[in-house]
């Protein structure tokens, strides 16, 4: 055997699933994850599961619903189809929608439409709540303004008084004639 050729032997590493299982096993490299192993494969288990990369379980559901509904489409062939329609909301309302039947398209929008409606409606909400805030602000700074102005008034007006008082002559008393 050469030397200085072959990789380094890592003894004795974990190697861990999504699922939760670890093995331990020697390797080349130090460290290994995966997404599924034998005790949760579906080959082994028996179960059905979906091991979502990256949405790709939602891209492969999103195909379908959209070849279901071209197949339904074209058996109408000019009927107007619920489900386009509805894709066509989603669309304009730029949601994700994961459906497994075309069915489930139509019901995603319908939740869809209804969130909007509530964003928009709290939106309306706090809107109205800010200009309400903004009225009573300004109502309090014209009343604080009003008080102000009352105020000067009021010390002008007693400034002046005692203005008033200090320019009158002094009468001198006089004495009295008998």
């Amino acid at each position: 055997m050469k030397t200085g050729i072959h990789p380094k032997v890592h003894k004795k590493i974990t190697a861990s699933c999504s699922c939760g299982a670890a093995f331990v096993f020697d390797s080349t490299v130090e460290e290994v994850k995966t997404e599924v192993c034998s005790a949760c494969h579906p080959f082994y288990t028996g179960k059905q599961k979906l091991v979502d990369t990256a949405g790709k379980v939602d891209k492969f559901r999103a195909r379908m619903a959209k070849a279901q509904a071209a197949q339904s489409d074209e058996e109408k062939k000019g009927k107007k189809s619920k489900v386009s329609d509805a894709r066509k909301a989603a669309a304009a309302a730029k949601v994700k929608i994961r459906t497994s039947s075309a069915t489930d398209v139509v019901r995603a929008v319908k939740k869809v439409k209804g969130a909007a409606t509530k964003r928009e409606l709290a939106k309306a909400k706090t809107e109205e709540e800010a200009a309400k805030a903004k009225e009573e602000a300004k109502k309090a700074k014209e009343e604080e303004k009003n008080e102000k102005t009352k105020e000067e008034t009021a010390q002008t007006e007693n400034t002046e008084a005692k203005a008033a008082e200090d320019t009158k002559p002094v009468e001198e008393a006089k004495p009295e004639e008998k």
